[in-house]
Protein backbone atom coordinates (compact mmCIF):
# COMPACT_ATOMS: atom_id res chain seq x y z
CA UNK A 1 0.00 0.00 0.00
CA UNK A 2 2.51 2.31 0.94
CA UNK A 3 4.50 1.47 -2.50
CA UNK A 4 1.44 2.05 -4.44
CA UNK A 5 1.02 5.33 -2.74
CA UNK A 6 4.54 6.51 -3.60
CA UNK A 7 4.65 5.39 -7.18
CA UNK A 8 1.35 7.54 -7.14
CA UNK A 9 2.56 10.47 -6.11
CA UNK A 10 6.18 9.63 -8.20
CA UNK A 11 3.97 9.95 -10.83
CA UNK A 12 2.30 12.74 -10.05
CA UNK A 13 4.98 15.12 -9.30
CA UNK A 14 6.53 13.38 -12.62
CA UNK A 15 3.62 14.49 -14.35
CA UNK A 16 3.76 18.39 -13.14
CA UNK A 17 6.97 18.70 -13.78
CA UNK A 18 6.35 17.34 -17.46
CA UNK A 19 3.42 19.53 -17.61
CA UNK A 20 5.60 22.50 -16.54
CA UNK A 21 8.32 21.76 -19.15
CA UNK A 22 5.43 21.72 -21.68
CA UNK A 23 3.74 24.72 -20.78
CA UNK A 24 7.33 26.82 -20.42
CA UNK A 25 8.20 24.88 -24.09
CA UNK A 26 4.92 26.25 -25.74
CA UNK A 27 5.22 29.82 -24.13
CA UNK A 28 8.90 30.05 -25.91
CA UNK A 29 7.50 28.81 -28.98
CA UNK A 30 4.19 31.63 -28.81
CA UNK A 31 7.01 34.20 -28.10
CA UNK A 32 8.64 32.96 -31.00
CA UNK A 33 5.45 33.01 -33.26
CA UNK A 34 4.69 36.18 -32.21
CA UNK A 35 8.08 38.41 -32.53
CA UNK A 36 7.83 36.52 -35.90
CA UNK A 37 4.28 37.14 -37.09
CA UNK A 38 3.72 40.64 -35.26
CA UNK A 39 6.23 42.71 -37.50
CA UNK A 40 5.05 40.71 -40.60
CA UNK A 41 1.36 42.01 -39.60
CA UNK A 42 2.45 45.37 -38.56
CA UNK A 43 4.17 45.93 -42.13
CA UNK A 44 1.16 44.32 -43.77
CA UNK A 45 -0.78 47.18 -42.20
CA UNK A 46 1.24 49.36 -42.32
CA UNK A 47 1.11 48.84 -46.24
CA UNK A 48 -2.49 48.57 -46.67
CA UNK A 49 -2.94 51.97 -44.59
CA UNK A 50 -0.05 53.29 -46.73
CA UNK A 51 -1.91 52.00 -50.13
CA UNK A 52 -5.49 53.55 -48.85
CA UNK A 53 -3.81 56.57 -47.94
CA UNK A 54 -1.95 56.89 -51.78
CA UNK A 55 -5.43 56.02 -53.33
CA UNK A 56 -7.42 58.90 -50.83
CA UNK A 57 -4.88 61.42 -52.03
CA UNK A 58 -4.61 60.62 -55.62
CA UNK A 59 -8.81 60.72 -55.28
CA UNK A 60 -9.52 64.03 -53.69
CA UNK A 61 -6.30 65.11 -56.41
CA UNK A 62 -8.09 64.11 -59.43
CA UNK A 63 -11.79 65.75 -57.80
CA UNK A 64 -9.71 68.79 -57.27
CA UNK A 65 -8.84 69.14 -60.71
CA UNK A 66 -12.35 68.31 -62.17
CA UNK A 67 -13.52 70.95 -59.85
CA UNK A 68 -10.97 73.26 -61.13
CA UNK A 69 -12.22 72.55 -64.40
CA UNK A 70 -15.94 73.89 -63.67
CA UNK A 71 -15.20 76.77 -61.51
CA UNK A 72 -11.88 79.10 -60.77
CA UNK A 73 -12.62 81.66 -63.73
CA UNK A 74 -9.10 81.79 -65.66
CA UNK A 75 -7.49 79.78 -62.49
CA UNK A 76 -5.32 76.85 -63.71
CA UNK A 77 -3.55 74.33 -61.94
CA UNK A 78 0.33 73.97 -62.13
CA UNK A 79 1.27 71.01 -59.96
CA UNK A 80 0.60 69.42 -56.58
CA UNK A 81 2.27 68.40 -53.32
CA UNK A 82 0.73 65.83 -51.10
CA UNK A 83 1.91 65.82 -47.37
CA UNK A 84 -0.03 62.86 -46.35
CA UNK A 85 0.12 60.67 -43.52
CA UNK A 86 -1.41 57.24 -42.51
CA UNK A 87 -5.10 59.07 -41.44
CA UNK A 88 -5.35 61.19 -44.48
CA UNK A 89 -3.09 64.39 -45.05
CA UNK A 90 -2.98 67.73 -47.11
CA UNK A 91 -2.53 68.66 -50.77
CA UNK A 92 -0.92 72.02 -51.50
CA UNK A 93 -2.42 73.25 -54.91
CA UNK A 94 -0.32 75.76 -56.71
CA UNK A 95 -2.07 77.71 -59.42
CA UNK A 96 -1.64 80.48 -62.50
CA UNK A 97 -3.62 82.76 -64.45
CA UNK A 98 -3.06 82.55 -68.44
CA UNK A 99 -2.63 86.05 -69.88
CA UNK A 100 -2.79 87.02 -73.09
CA UNK A 101 -2.75 85.15 -76.78
CA UNK A 102 1.06 84.41 -75.96
CA UNK A 103 -0.34 82.61 -72.73
CA UNK A 104 1.79 83.93 -70.15
CA UNK A 105 1.32 82.26 -67.05
CA UNK A 106 0.92 84.21 -63.96
CA UNK A 107 1.32 82.84 -60.36
CA UNK A 108 -2.23 82.99 -58.79
CA UNK A 109 -3.00 82.05 -55.23
CA UNK A 110 -2.09 78.68 -53.94
CA UNK A 111 -5.26 76.32 -52.10
CA UNK A 112 -4.71 74.03 -49.26
CA UNK A 113 -6.88 70.88 -48.62
CA UNK A 114 -7.12 68.59 -46.33
CA UNK A 115 -8.56 64.92 -46.29
CA UNK A 116 -9.16 62.02 -44.12
CA UNK A 117 -7.57 58.25 -44.89
CA UNK A 118 -10.89 57.75 -47.13
CA UNK A 119 -10.51 60.26 -49.38
CA UNK A 120 -13.20 62.87 -48.49
CA UNK A 121 -12.08 66.41 -48.21
CA UNK A 122 -12.22 67.84 -44.35
CA UNK A 123 -11.82 71.17 -45.08
CA UNK A 124 -10.59 73.99 -47.99
CA UNK A 125 -8.57 77.35 -47.10
CA UNK A 126 -8.97 79.50 -49.69
CA UNK A 127 -7.86 82.95 -49.94
CA UNK A 128 -10.56 85.71 -49.12
CA UNK A 129 -10.68 89.36 -50.68
CA UNK A 130 -9.25 92.50 -49.34
CA UNK A 131 -12.26 95.35 -49.99
CA UNK A 132 -11.52 98.55 -49.56
CA UNK A 133 -14.26 99.99 -47.19
CA UNK A 134 -15.82 103.73 -48.41
CA UNK A 135 -19.35 103.43 -49.22
CA UNK A 136 -22.75 103.18 -47.42
CA UNK A 137 -24.67 102.50 -50.04
CA UNK A 138 -25.32 98.63 -50.44
CA UNK A 139 -25.59 98.51 -54.08
CA UNK A 140 -22.46 100.13 -54.16
CA UNK A 141 -20.67 97.90 -51.41
CA UNK A 142 -20.88 95.08 -53.50
CA UNK A 143 -19.45 97.00 -56.72
CA UNK A 144 -16.10 98.02 -54.23
CA UNK A 145 -12.99 97.21 -55.85
CA UNK A 146 -11.37 93.83 -53.95
CA UNK A 147 -7.91 92.65 -54.09
CA UNK A 148 -6.46 89.43 -53.69
CA UNK A 149 -4.94 88.77 -50.01
CA UNK A 150 -2.07 86.58 -51.64
CA UNK A 151 -0.80 88.55 -54.39
CA UNK A 152 -2.55 92.00 -53.58
CA UNK A 153 -3.76 92.35 -57.39
CA UNK A 154 -7.21 93.16 -58.75
CA UNK A 155 -9.96 90.50 -57.96
CA UNK A 156 -12.58 90.42 -60.89
CA UNK A 157 -16.57 90.65 -60.58
CA UNK A 158 -19.68 89.45 -62.58
CA UNK A 159 -22.92 91.02 -63.35
CA UNK A 160 -25.53 88.83 -63.57
CA UNK A 161 -28.60 89.64 -66.56
CA UNK A 162 -31.19 88.88 -64.64
CA UNK A 163 -30.64 91.31 -61.77
CA UNK A 164 -31.12 94.99 -62.21
CA UNK A 165 -28.35 97.02 -60.97
CA UNK A 166 -28.69 100.38 -59.93
CA UNK A 167 -24.42 100.98 -61.39
CA UNK A 168 -22.40 99.02 -63.81
CA UNK A 169 -18.99 99.47 -64.45
CA UNK A 170 -17.10 99.94 -67.86
CA UNK A 171 -13.61 98.78 -67.10
CA UNK A 172 -13.34 99.02 -71.01
CA UNK A 173 -13.57 102.59 -71.51
CA UNK A 174 -10.57 103.10 -69.13
CA UNK A 175 -7.78 100.55 -71.13
CA UNK A 176 -7.04 103.32 -73.29
CA UNK A 177 -5.24 104.96 -70.10
CA UNK A 178 -2.95 101.81 -69.99
CA UNK A 179 0.53 101.92 -71.24
CA UNK A 180 0.44 99.26 -74.44
CA UNK A 181 3.26 96.98 -72.81
CA UNK A 182 0.69 95.58 -70.39
CA UNK A 183 -1.76 92.85 -69.91
CA UNK A 184 -4.62 93.07 -69.04
CA UNK A 185 -7.65 90.02 -67.59
CA UNK A 186 -11.31 92.05 -67.63
CA UNK A 187 -14.20 90.16 -66.38
CA UNK A 188 -17.50 91.07 -69.35
CA UNK A 189 -20.71 90.31 -68.05
CA UNK A 190 -23.47 90.18 -71.02
CA UNK A 191 -26.87 91.37 -71.25
CA UNK A 192 -28.86 88.09 -71.96
CA UNK A 193 -27.78 84.43 -71.77
CA UNK A 194 -26.46 82.86 -75.23
CA UNK A 195 -25.82 79.51 -76.61
CA UNK A 196 -22.17 79.07 -76.32
CA UNK A 197 -21.98 78.68 -80.84
CA UNK A 198 -23.77 82.38 -80.22
CA UNK A 199 -21.57 84.08 -78.12
CA UNK A 200 -18.45 82.86 -79.77
CA UNK A 201 -19.66 84.60 -83.18
CA UNK A 202 -20.09 87.85 -81.78
CA UNK A 203 -16.51 88.35 -80.05
CA UNK A 204 -13.87 89.63 -82.11
CA UNK A 205 -11.63 86.74 -82.87
CA UNK A 206 -8.41 89.07 -82.23
CA UNK A 207 -10.08 88.75 -78.65
CA UNK A 208 -8.42 85.70 -76.30
CA UNK A 209 -11.22 84.41 -74.46
CA UNK A 210 -9.85 82.54 -71.31
CA UNK A 211 -13.05 81.39 -69.09
CA UNK A 212 -16.50 81.44 -69.75
CA UNK A 213 -18.93 81.77 -67.54
CA UNK A 214 -22.13 79.78 -67.20
CA UNK A 215 -26.13 80.71 -65.61
CA UNK A 216 -25.64 77.99 -63.43
CA UNK A 217 -27.78 79.37 -60.83
CA UNK A 218 -31.38 79.10 -59.17
CA UNK A 219 -34.73 81.01 -59.39
CA UNK A 220 -34.09 81.25 -55.44
CA UNK A 221 -30.44 82.44 -55.79
CA UNK A 222 -31.04 84.94 -58.21
CA UNK A 223 -34.32 86.51 -55.64
CA UNK A 224 -31.48 86.89 -52.77
CA UNK A 225 -29.29 88.26 -55.06
CA UNK A 226 -31.12 90.81 -56.24
CA UNK A 227 -32.74 91.79 -53.06
CA UNK A 228 -29.06 93.16 -52.18
CA UNK A 229 -28.11 93.69 -55.92
CA UNK A 230 -25.05 91.42 -55.28
CA UNK A 231 -22.59 90.74 -57.51
CA UNK A 232 -20.74 87.69 -58.12
CA UNK A 233 -16.97 87.69 -57.24
CA UNK A 234 -14.54 85.40 -59.13
CA UNK A 235 -13.32 83.86 -55.98
CA UNK A 236 -17.24 83.42 -54.93
CA UNK A 237 -17.87 79.33 -53.88
CA UNK A 238 -20.58 78.97 -56.04
CA UNK A 239 -19.22 80.53 -59.71
CA UNK A 240 -19.37 77.79 -62.37
CA UNK A 241 -18.11 77.84 -66.21
CA UNK A 242 -15.22 76.41 -68.51
CA UNK A 243 -11.63 77.03 -69.34
CA UNK A 244 -11.47 78.02 -72.96
CA UNK A 245 -9.65 76.12 -75.78
CA UNK A 246 -8.06 79.23 -76.57
CA UNK A 247 -6.28 79.32 -72.92
CA UNK A 248 -4.53 76.22 -73.26
CA UNK A 249 -1.17 76.55 -75.04
CA UNK A 250 -1.90 72.76 -76.44
CA UNK A 251 -4.71 71.81 -78.64
CA UNK A 252 -6.91 69.35 -76.92
CA UNK A 253 -7.23 66.35 -78.47
CA UNK A 254 -10.60 65.26 -77.07
CA UNK A 255 -13.72 65.86 -80.53
CA UNK A 256 -15.63 67.02 -77.68
CA UNK A 257 -15.95 70.60 -77.13
CA UNK A 258 -15.34 72.66 -74.23
CA UNK A 259 -19.54 72.77 -73.39
CA UNK A 260 -19.51 68.61 -73.51
CA UNK A 261 -16.31 68.80 -71.30
CA UNK A 262 -17.96 71.18 -69.07
CA UNK A 263 -21.21 68.72 -68.92
CA UNK A 264 -18.97 65.61 -68.35
CA UNK A 265 -16.79 67.02 -65.25
CA UNK A 266 -19.77 67.85 -63.46
CA UNK A 267 -21.10 63.92 -64.56
CA UNK A 268 -18.13 62.63 -62.32
CA UNK A 269 -18.21 65.14 -60.14
CA UNK A 270 -21.65 64.15 -58.79
CA UNK A 271 -20.65 60.35 -58.33
CA UNK A 272 -17.96 61.66 -55.85
CA UNK A 273 -18.22 62.40 -52.45
CA UNK A 274 -16.17 65.45 -52.82
CA UNK A 275 -18.12 68.41 -53.80
CA UNK A 276 -21.50 66.82 -54.62
CA UNK A 277 -23.30 69.41 -53.30
CA UNK A 278 -22.10 72.19 -55.12
CA UNK A 279 -22.35 69.75 -58.88
CA UNK A 280 -26.01 69.03 -57.64
CA UNK A 281 -26.77 71.92 -57.57
CA UNK A 282 -25.38 73.05 -60.66
CA UNK A 283 -26.90 70.02 -62.18
CA UNK A 284 -30.68 71.28 -60.83
CA UNK A 285 -30.01 74.68 -62.00
CA UNK A 286 -29.08 73.62 -65.85
CA UNK A 287 -31.34 70.62 -66.25
CA UNK A 288 -33.98 71.34 -69.05
CA UNK A 289 -37.47 70.26 -68.88
CA UNK A 290 -37.09 66.63 -69.50
CA UNK A 291 -35.06 66.24 -66.72
CA UNK A 292 -31.62 65.67 -68.48
CA UNK A 293 -28.25 68.18 -68.56
CA UNK A 294 -27.53 68.68 -72.42
CA UNK A 295 -25.48 71.18 -74.47
CA UNK A 296 -28.51 72.93 -75.34
CA UNK A 297 -29.15 73.91 -71.49
CA UNK A 298 -26.03 75.15 -70.82
CA UNK A 299 -26.06 79.11 -71.51
CA UNK A 300 -23.04 81.72 -71.16
CA UNK A 301 -23.35 84.94 -68.98
CA UNK A 302 -20.06 85.97 -68.92
CA UNK A 303 -16.91 85.32 -69.95
CA UNK A 304 -12.65 86.15 -68.82
CA UNK A 305 -11.07 87.90 -71.77
CA UNK A 306 -7.11 88.72 -71.56
CA UNK A 307 -4.66 90.29 -73.69
CA UNK A 308 -2.81 93.71 -74.36
CA UNK A 309 -5.03 97.20 -74.05
CA UNK A 310 -5.25 97.82 -77.96
CA UNK A 311 -6.57 93.96 -78.26
CA UNK A 312 -9.12 94.67 -75.72
CA UNK A 313 -10.31 97.71 -76.97
CA UNK A 314 -12.11 96.04 -79.31
CA UNK A 315 -14.80 95.12 -77.32
CA UNK A 316 -15.83 99.14 -76.83
CA UNK A 317 -19.33 99.50 -77.57
CA UNK A 318 -20.22 96.28 -78.29
CA UNK A 319 -24.06 95.90 -77.22
CA UNK A 320 -23.96 92.49 -75.56
CA UNK A 321 -21.76 93.19 -72.75
CA UNK A 322 -23.58 95.19 -69.73
CA UNK A 323 -20.47 95.42 -67.71
CA UNK A 324 -17.04 94.92 -67.17
CA UNK A 325 -14.46 94.84 -64.13
CA UNK A 326 -10.79 94.92 -63.93
CA UNK A 327 -8.64 91.71 -62.88
CA UNK A 328 -4.90 91.12 -62.99
CA UNK A 329 -3.37 93.95 -64.93
CA UNK A 330 0.74 92.81 -65.09
CA UNK A 331 3.66 94.48 -66.96
CA UNK A 332 4.80 91.94 -69.75
CA UNK A 333 8.46 92.83 -69.17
Amino acid sequence: MNKEHHNFLFDDKQTKKIMRKARFWSTIKMIGITLIVTPIVLIAFWYGLRHLSLNSAQKVSDDIHLFNEISAPNVQISNQKYDDNLLGGKIITTTYKVLGDQHRPYIWTPIESDYNLFGTLTQTYISKSIQIEGSESLAETHQLERFNDYTGDREMFFYHPKISYDQYKDKISELKQLENNTLVELAISFDNAYSFDEIKSKLPTEVQVDWWWVDAYTDDTLDFFQQGQNTIPANYPYIYGFQSEQSKPKPRRSSSNEVDTFIRNIELLRESKNFEWETNEVYQALIGENGNLETSDVKIIGAVVTGTPEQLQLLQGKSYIKASTFGVISNQK
